[in-house]
């Protein structure tokens, strides 16, 4: 009444992967570098990447992105495409982005496009613009009105 049959011969084939056919890379988001708060650096630190300061560094400092902790401390330039300041910076800023949030405390001369400031931040030093500003809009004359006859 009921046969077993053998399934073995049929089973399902996936496609195979040509070997001569790469995919393509696929960006890693990679996670930024830290140091942590008992790390004191004397020198100079450069990386295409993103780094996040909360220990003590005395030097320059280059890379993508900065973010300096609310216990870290930079003396020296520092040079990234944005930089966000919750801790001590003695020295230079050069960035596209700036921003100093309230717990920030910056001697430094800041040269940026954009600059944040947050209520209750310390700053003390130039600041300056990268790129001039766009020329201003002139105000338009008003057309002449008719005079009521």
């Amino acid at each position: 009444m009921f046969s077993k049959t053998n399934s073995n011969s049929a089973k399902p084939t996936q496609p195979v992967a040509d070997p001569a056919k790469k995919s393509a890379p696929r960006p890693v988001a990679a996670a930024p570098s830290i140091l942590g708060r008992d790390i004191t650096i004397i020198g100079e630190i450069r990386t295409d990447g993103d780094i996040q300061i909360d220990g003590r560094h005395e030097g320059n400092v280059t890379a993508s992105s900065i973010t300096i902790g609310e216990q870290g401390a930079i003396s020296g330039e520092i040079k990234a495409k944005s930089v966000l300041v919750r801790g001590k910076v003695t020295g230079k800023i050069n960035a596209s982005l700036v921003e100093l949030a309230d717990t920030a405390n910056v001697q430094a001369d800041i040269v940026q496009d954009k600059l944040t400031i947050s209520n209750g931040a310390f700053f003390d030093g130039k600041c300056s613009r990268r790129k001039q500003a766009a020329a201003p809009v002139s105000k338009a004359k008003p057309a002449p009105q008719a005079k009521p006859a």
